[in-house]
């Protein structure tokens, strides 16, 4: 065997016996010294008389009869049940309603024709001239035109939604 061989074996022979002596401290100290009454024999049985209560052999024994299934509180509940962490789901009713996209219009400027106000938006790449009451692409429809916004109503929701303007001057296109 070579040396590293032995040194090998030489550790793992002192972790064993660290092993064994850690388990043999842990399992409660000596059996020797547990199993020496017993085997000392009548010449001790006087000292052992003196330093151990005698037992009757029927308290010795359980009283199985006696012995009763426990129960558990409700609150227990079931041990090995499987159990989901997430949320429980809100119902259909508390669940507040989406709200509508926000409104993608830029307000270019307005005219004021008598009693008729026309504003012009654009959206993207498109322009619209629209007055209170017209809908823009099945989408929106425009309530009330005022000096400071613009009301529009989103269709598929029928939420209500605004837009500021700033209070320009009527009559002219901005």
């Amino acid at each position: 065997m070579s040396q590293a061989g032995k040194t090998r074996a030489g550790w793992l022979g002192a972790a064993l016996l660290a092993t064994l002596l850690a388990a043999r401290w842990v399992s409660g100290g000596d059996d020797d010294t547990e199993s020496a009454p017993e085997a000392s024999g009548p010449a001790s049985s006087a000292q052992g008389d003196r330093s151990v209560p005698a037992v009757d052999d029927d308290t010795a024994q359980l009283a199985l009869e006696r012995l009763e299934r426990r129960e558990f509180a409700a609150q227990a509940g079931e041990l090995f049940s499987s159990q989901t962490w997430l949320p429980p789901p809100v119902p259909e009713s508390e669940r507040p309603p989406a709200p509508p996209p926000p409104l993608m219009f830029k307000y270019l400027g307005k005219v004021v024709d008598g009693d008729e106000t026309r504003v012009f938006l654009s959206l993207s790449d498109r322009n619209y001239i629209v007055k209170a009451g017209e809908r823009i692409d099945s989408q929106y429809q425009v309530d009330e035109v005022t000096d400071h916004a613009i009301t529009f109503t989103y269709l598929p929701l029928k939420a209500k939604q605004m837009l500021a303007i700033g209070g320009m001057p009527g009559g002219r296109a901005q």
